[in-house]
């Protein structure tokens, strides 16, 4: 009897475990919400690094033009992005594995740059 009951709890737990994993319909998938997150770091590190040395040029309508031009690449709408965003931020597992990806992409990028050794 207990056996059944701890295959029965270990299952739910699996089941559970795996149901939180999953991205719902409508919420920009891990691969592709990685890269957007990416391209969005990169532009705005270009805004602030050539960009807003131009005087003439107001920093945040920048940075929301290369946002736009991000969204329009990947076929999503700002409302899309933000959603995702806030779905992979409050489920923590995900995000951290997503904000990890990112950085070890981000890594290997600066590798590639400064010819640095793995």
């Amino acid at each position: 009897m207990r056996k059944g009951l701890y295959i029965v709890l270990a299952a739910g737990f699996l089941l559970t475990g795996c149901s939180q994993n999953k991205i719902p319909a409508g919420i920009i998938q891990p691969h592709e919400m990685g890269n957007m997150l990416f391209e969005i770091t990169m532009a705005e590190e270009f805004v602030n690094s050539f960009v807003a040395k131009d005087s003439s040029k107001n920093k945040e309508a920048e940075i929301q033009k290369e946002y736009q031009k991000i969204f329009l690449l990947h076929e999503v709408t700002e409302a899309q992005f933000k959603e995702s965003y806030d779905f992979y931020r409050s489920h923590t597992g995900i995000f951290k594995t997503l904000m990890d990806s990112l950085n070890a992409r981000a890594q290997r990028k600066r590798n590639e740059v400064y010819q640095m050794p793995n």
